[in-house]
């Protein structure tokens, strides 16, 4: 399975950092994204990892769009709330390498949710531990969301 990222997600340019889905479970999904001249943040070394953090959070988007398309549901915004055991391990993804990114549900209730997130680029691995929130329909709709 590969196909484009965007039809699941609320993200609009250039606030996209993830090219496509390359799988997705109940619990996990993976997504791709090449480091291309165009991304937001991008420095003469390359995207910096500090990016990463996005990068988690857009495939967790991207897991719960997924998961929202087959009940019938459009792409919802969501929230970071917080990163926990954030590693990196080196500064920057150079232009044009591909970074694998894959995320697994840990924690999910009342729209709460905690994922294991892992992002495979030149051979090492970035991880961390994110928190987030989806309001409901109703909530997103009163706050102009």
């Amino acid at each position: 399975m590969s196909e484009s990222a965007l039809p699941y997600i609320p993200h609009q340019a250039p606030m996209i950092f993830i090219d496509e889905l390359l799988e997705c479970g109940i619990d996990h999904a993976v997504a791709k994204l090449t480091i291309h001249p165009e991304l937001m943040f991008l420095e003469p070394q390359g995207l910096p990892t500090w990016t990463s953090i996005e990068l988690m959070a857009q495939t967790i988007s991207l897991y719960a769009g997924v998961q929202g398309k087959a009940q019938g549901q459009p792409p919802k915004i969501g929230f970071l709330l917080g990163t926990r055991k954030l590693h990196l391990p080196f500064p920057y993804f150079p232009l044009h390498s591909e970074v694998q990114i894959t995320v697994h549900k840990n924690y999910m209730h009342d729209n709460l949710g905690m994922f294991q997130c892992e992002i495979i680029a030149q051979e090492q691995t970035i991880t961390a531990v994110l928190s987030v929130y989806e309001p409901d329909s109703t909530e997103s709709e009163r706050q102009g969301l």
